[in-house]
């Protein structure tokens, strides 16, 4: 059996969890990354430098890297001075931004300085920020929505219909399979659906869409939501239809896990219920990569 192309959509140490998976397995591997972040060294450059958030893009070019000594540097925040809360990765992202006059090359060329065995792609280009509708009105910012005390009803960007990342489009077009998370549901996996080129393209792919459900629900965002909530709110963004897989954890986590109320029997789509998670509830990518290799 040929070995597939993946594409991972999202955002955060979720998505990077999935592309390491996907290393196990794929031919090739690319990710497609949100750029709504505000918060920390990543909104901080934003603000400053007018330059998309360079976070989540960093934490998926580690998750790819042969170069383990750029990994952890990449990795290395400052803890004191004017840098405390900057990452190297960041600042080394931002810089390239500068000197090449462009966002996407930037990250390019910060693949390339890593030896990243896969490419990472930014959503869009365009500066954007997320908003969210909760009853009673409107959250505003990627931080205020991941930490909102009223429930999540849909998230929105502004501006509503920023142009996709082409190279981005491309990717989702050509993949075999597409991983959609694990990660934060609206402030990374959905966020990074908004950009209406990305989500076409998705609606448009004949590859296998795999939902990777969280292991654990999140605080805010995803407080008290189950399984098949998750899905209705990805389906409620993006269309019915947009996923053919979803992989769920087995046996739910103990204490804070996401509750399955799929049944594998009759769920459309397809529920595979397997254990992924580590000990402390996150995704175990060895684990998550032979259920990954399976499906097609």
């Amino acid at each position: 059996m040929t070995a597939p192309t993946v594409v991972g959509i999202g955002g955060g140490h979720g998505l990077a969890a999935s592309l390491r998976a996907a290393l196990s397995y794929a031919r090739e591997v690319s990710a497609v990354v949100t750029v709504a972040d505000d918060g920390g060294s990543s909104g901080r450059l934003t603000r400053e430098l007018n330059i998309p958030p360079p976070g989540d893009i960093r934490n998926c070019l580690v998750a790819l890297a042969q170069d383990e000594r750029m990994a952890r540097l990449y990795q290395h925040r400052f803890r004191e001075g004017a840098l405390t809360g900057h990452t190297i990765g960041n600042l080394l992202i931002a810089a390239l931004a500068d000197s090449l006059g462009d966002f996407g090359l930037a990250v390019e060329e910060a693949g390339r300085l890593i030896d990243a065995r896969g490419r990472v792609f930014p959503a869009t280009t365009e500066l954007v920020e997320l908003a969210a509708s909760v009853p009673g009105g409107t959250v505003t910012g990627q931080v205020a929505v991941a930490r909102s005390e009223r429930p999540i009803q849909r998230v929105f960007l502004e501006p509503a219909a920023p142009p996709a990342y082409a190279p981005a489009v491309e990717a989702i077009s050509s993949a075999n399979q597409i991983l959609l998370g694990p990660g934060s549901l609206f402030t990374s996996l959905i966020a990074t659906l908004l950009v209406p080129g990305i989500a076409d393209a998705l609606r448009l792919s004949s590859a296998t869409k795999v939902f990777i459900a969280n292991n654990r629900v999140q605080k805010g965002e995803t407080e008290d939501l189950t399984v098949s909530e998750h899905l209705n709110a990805l389906e409620a963004h993006l269309g019915s239809g947009c996923v053919d897989v979803v992989v769920v954890q087995h046996p739910p986590l103990a204490s804070d896990g996401v509750p399955n109320d799929l049944d594998p029997a009759t769920s459309r789509p397809r529920v595979i219920a397997a254990d992924v998670s580590t000990p402390d509830g996150l995704h175990d990518s060895a684990r998550l990569g032979r259920v990954l290799q399976g499906l097609r």
